[in-house]
């Protein structure tokens, strides 16, 4: 599956996190993060570190960058 489709990050790990078949504390063990983190994340809650966002995006198979660019690009909010 191609998480760049989904609306938001968390949308994106919680695909990722269900087409593995993980809880989420299995899933925030093979992200590298800690439960806390990956939860929020999942959640939308918030805006992770640099270091965790780093993690998230190889779990997901994409760049830092990509990660970015597509969920906190600030060119979006202006379009709106």
């Amino acid at each position: 599956m191609d998480y760049k489709e989904k609306e938001t990050l968390g949308q994106a790990v919680k695909a990722w996190r269900e087409d593995h078949h993980y809880r989420m504390g299995d899933a925030a063990n093979v992200a590298k993060i800690p439960y806390a983190s990956f939860q929020r994340i999942e959640y939308d809650k918030g805006t992770p570190r640099i270091k965790n966002l780093a993690l998230i995006a190889k779990t997901l198979g994409m760049s830092t960058d990509e990660v970015i660019m597509r969920w906190f690009n600030d060119d979006k909010q202006k379009d709106q």
